[in-house]
């Protein structure tokens, strides 16, 4: 079996390119032959591999390409890359050999998906974001901030403006979604890999209908560790992007509310507003990868109050795999993983009294040492491991080229 795995970056920048990079080198120790097609440099070192061939694309990214004008027909549609992908395709043997889509926005544009279908093979596409459907990315109004009520490519959708930058930028991605939807429809029968059951059940009514689907978590390795004892942590703690879809701002309210430290890690526009809203808080920048588990383990509960609709964020993972309760909004895939009340708390998306009111719950040591506990167990009994990821990518591989 081949997969040749698409993804604009040849190295870890973010969520889908790590997912893209493990994967690719998880199932080459499966036996799985691999051809890598990137390119956004530089190369990781995981792509060293006897089973994996790098293809590179001279592009890069469509904001570092030069003029605004350059970028927005480059990000449309990026004929170069059309020819480099189908060219590369059409070497590929037949019957056994997919395409797995991972990401092309950056630099690969919707001809990556044009050029997938067009080469007759079967097609697979992990959903790390919503660009499969939703101009923006995200099925958010950064305007309104709050969660999209429009269909997708609708008139009302297209008038709106809901772009994070402008309505000029708006107006440029549905030209891009244009082609992109234009391109979705003559695949044939395509396999979409939702990140969790949430993502899955929101996203599917958006997609073609003649679609596949799956849920493939992202791997996550931890080490297994003793529990942590968080009846003697204090602070809550938020680890991610300071942006309203995000929320960190509500966070900072309710905390205040409840009387409880907490602790902000990370970086963006919305300092400002924690600190003025919570003058208690504590902010600090990011910390180094290897320090992320060993900062959670200093809390009393992990927070993602995320008012968008987030498909698979990690940091729920890595929480429970240390034993600490997570408190979290319902509209976010790992919702899925938690039973509220149990080994977690569920909140509405935006409501910062319901925040409030659970972190206050939390401020008590027996249900929050009894939450983590619970937490602790339930991930461990199926942890989200490379081994995990690759043994379900693997089988829905060989039903995809099956059916072919």
């Amino acid at each position: 079996m081949r997969a040749v795995i698409v993804s604009d970056f040849g190295s870890v920048n973010g969520g889908a390119a790590k997912v893209a990079i493990e994967s690719a080198r998880g199932l080459a120790e499966a036996g799985v032959e691999i051809v890598f097609a990137c390119a956004i440099g530089p190369v990781s070192e995981r792509l060293d591999h006897p089973l994996i061939s790098v293809e590179r694309f001279a592009g890069e990214d469509i904001w570092q390409v030069g003029s605004r004008i350059a970028a927005a027909r480059q990000g449309i549609w990026n004929a170069r890359a059309h020819g480099f992908l189908s060219e590369l395709l059409a070497r590929q043997p037949r019957g056994e050999t997919l395409v797995h889509l991972h990401q092309w926005t950056k630099a690969f544009s919707p001809a990556a998906i044009a050029a997938a279908g067009e080469s007759g093979l079967p097609v697979a596409i992990t959903m790390h974001d919503y660009f499969s459907f939703c101009p923006v990315g995200g099925y958010f109004d950064f305007k309104l901030n709050a969660p999209c009520r429009l269909k997708p490519m609708s008139g009302g959708c297209i008038a709106r403006n809901c772009d994070r930058a402008s309505y000029v930028h708006k107006l440029v991605r549905v030209a891009r979604q244009w082609r992109s939807d234009r391109a979705m429809r003559k695949l044939s029968a395509p396999l979409f890999v939702h990140v969790s059951d949430f993502a899955r059940s929101f996203a599917e009514p958006f997609l073609p209908k003649e679609a596949r689907h799956t849920v493939i978590e992202n791997m996550m390795e931890a080490q297994k560790r003793p529990p942590v004892d968080v009846a003697g942590n204090r602070h809550a703690l938020f680890l991610g992007r300071f942006t309203r879809e995000k929320a960190p701002d509500l966070l900072a309210q309710a905390a205040r509310e409840a009387g409880m430290p907490v602790r902000f890690v990370g970086e963006g526009a919305l300092a400002g507003e924690i600190a003025q809203s919570n003058p208690q808080a504590e902010i600090r920048g990011w910390v180094p990868a290897e320090g992320v588990f060993d900062e959670i383990a200093q809390a009393r509960c992990l927070v993602l109050p995320s008012l968008w609709y987030e498909p698979g964020p990690l940091v729920i993972a890595e929480a429970r795999s240390l034993g600490v309760p997570v408190v979290l909004a319902r509209t976010t895939g790992p919702a899925s993983w938690v039973e509220d009340g149990e080994d977690g708390i569920l909140v509405n998306g935006g409501d910062v009294v319901g925040l409030a009111e659970a972190l206050i719950r939390l401020k008590d040591d027996e249900q929050a040492g009894a939450m983590g506990a619970a937490a602790y167990r339930r991930y461990w009994m199926d942890p989200l491991t490379t081994s995990r990821h690759v043994e379900r990518t693997v089988e829905s591989y060989r039903s995809l080229v099956r059916e072919k």
